[in-house]
């Protein structure tokens, strides 16, 4: 990992205006080299570096029960819900236009539940490519379908089975720099690379692997500035960093004692913090955020709003994220000076 200057001892200091309150007492932080997180009595109290600059209501946004979210170069949004289809939506609030419904036909979706017990919670994870290319994980269709910004359809690949290149649940989705895509299959509890035309170039993890970290679900989000794919696996409570080869170069564990259902989503911001959010039914987890040694430097406190998805970060540097009441939150982000 790349050597940083330490910020613990600004750690402590409240930074930014923000709008829900102070920060909550510290849990541990996790340190550097993937070794597991220790609970400090005398930890000092972490700042809340977060405001929330405006928030739009899931109703005014048109959106039943959002998934995901995630951002594209030209600062618009994109938005998965139940009703099937894809919003895309300005920073300012604003519905730009949206496309699909239900069905199997190319750019119709089935986004179907993990859980039967929860029917609500549908997998439609979304992510946009520096081109502006719309990457939407189609869950009950088990393929993985390509837009334009505007919503055209492009291309799919992927179909149901447990050959090469084939899905039983797809789910995380990540894409890279050049156009290269990342998907977790939710219950094979794999990771696979595809080529920008669908093409696939490695898979791991599964329940032979002989790494432990890649045994579980895996569910990539992010691709961080060295162009690592950043992964969470939510069954050994790990954040994992995954080379373009397909080989993991490092790994931390996150505070669990924080999480008290499931620890689901991580992304990364441009400077190479880490957020990680905890997620099921009712979750009034915080996100903590780490820096690029893995220190704990911050949380959002559940308090009246509670992340559904953990921030990502327009082209300016802007966050955004789901809230678990469905509304969509606009961010200002100010962690302590490294």
């Amino acid at each position: 990992m790349e050597k940083v200057t330490s910020r613990l001892a600004a750690a402590a200091i409240v930074v930014g205006v923000a709008v829900l309150g102070a920060g909550c007492a510290a849990n541990a932080a996790a340190p550097p080299g993937g070794h597991p997180s220790a609970a400090a009595a005398d930890s000092p109290a972490l700042p809340n570096p977060f405001a929330i600059m405006a928030r739009y209501g899931a109703k005014s946004l048109g959106l039943d029960h959002p998934d995901a979210l995630a951002a594209g170069p030209d600062g618009n949004l994109y938005v998965t819900d139940l009703s099937q289809r894809v919003s895309a939506i300005s920073p300012g609030g604003k519905v730009l236009r949206r496309w699909g419904k239900p069905g199997t036909g190319p750019g119709e979706f089935k986004f179907i539940a993990g859980d039967p017990t929860t029917p609500t919670e549908v997998a439609g994870r979304i992510a946009v490519s520096r081109t502006g290319l719309v990457y939407v994980s189609d869950s009950g269709n088990t393929r993985v379908q390509v837009f334009t910004p505007q919503g055209r359809f492009i291309r799919q690949f992927g179909s149901y089975g447990s050959g090469k290149g084939q899905f039983f649940f797809p789910a995380g989705l990540a894409v890279d720099g050049s156009g290269n895509v990342y998907v977790g299959d939710d219950q094979r509890r794999t990771l696979a690379k595809f080529s920008p035309t669908g093409k696939v170039i490695w898979q791991i993890g599964g329940s032979a692997s002989s790494d432990q970290d890649l045994v579980g679900h895996q569910n990539p989000t992010s691709i961080d500035a060295h162009g690592r794919l950043v992964v969470v696996n939510d069954d050994q409570g790990r954040v994992l960093y995954v080379s373009p080869s397909g080989h993991k170069v490092d790994a931390f564990s996150p505070d669990s004692s924080s999480f008290g259902g499931h620890m689901c989503e991580v992304t990364v911001d441009t400077a190479g913090d880490t957020y990680v959010s905890g997620c099921g039914p009712g979750s009034t987890q915080p996100t903590l955020v780490y820096d690029r040694a893995h220190r704990l430097i911050a949380r959002w406190p559940g308090t009246k709003y509670t992340l559904l998805t953990s921030p990502v970060f327009g082209p300016n540097g802007e966050g955004f994220a789901l809230a678990t009441d469905g509304s969509m939150l606009r961010l200002r982000i100010t962690l302590p000076a490294g």
